[in-house]
């Protein structure tokens, strides 16, 4: 009999690349659980993860290249998800750079930014509530992203599998 946590991955696995079947050598698992997060998600093959811990927050940034850079934020929470989501949705809209809201669902969100007159960027937010911490996925600060990029990050952190599953 399958382990439910290795079936979960296998599923995942397979819906991830059903999906996005040309990314099949780019992404592979990545176990968060060295860097304090219970959860796998989807990654390039041998991106750069690295950890900063602050006293109040955990901020954990996976880069490779130039077209994958995700950001997770990680604190106490105080709010379920869903409020979690309003509040940075909120937050989003009223940036001087927002242009419009791409696509939406129960706990994330992908957005566009036109940052001038010739550069559109795309950005996203993904919020999970594991126990009692909030955690927060977004592009890096850094960099601008294409929709297809930020899509695939967006779908790579959408469907995680906490490693207590």
């Amino acid at each position: 009999m399958v382990h439910p946590r290795l079936f979960l991955l296998l599923t995942f696995c397979f819906c991830f690349f059903a999906c996005h079947p040309g990314q099949k050598s780019k992404f592979k698992p990545l176990d968060l659980d060295s860097y304090g997060i219970p959860m796998i998600i989807m990654a390039p093959d041998s991106a750069e993860v690295i950890k900063k811990d602050y006293s109040i927050m955990r901020d954990i940034t996976i880069r490779k290249g130039n077209n994958y850079y995700v950001q997770i934020f990680e604190s106490t929470a105080t709010n379920p998800a869903v409020e979690v989501k309003k509040n940075q949705l909120e937050s989003v809209k009223q940036d001087k750079y927002f242009k419009e809201l791409i696509q939406e669902d129960e706990n994330g969100f992908i957005f566009q930014k036109q940052l001038d007159s010739a550069i559109i960027d795309y950005d996203f937010r993904y919020i999970k509530i594991l126990n009692d911490r909030e955690i927060i996925f977004q592009t890096g600060m850094i960099g601008t992203f294409s929709l297809e990029d930020v899509k695939l990050m967006y779908e790579g952190v959408k469907v995680n599998i906490t490693n207590n599953e």
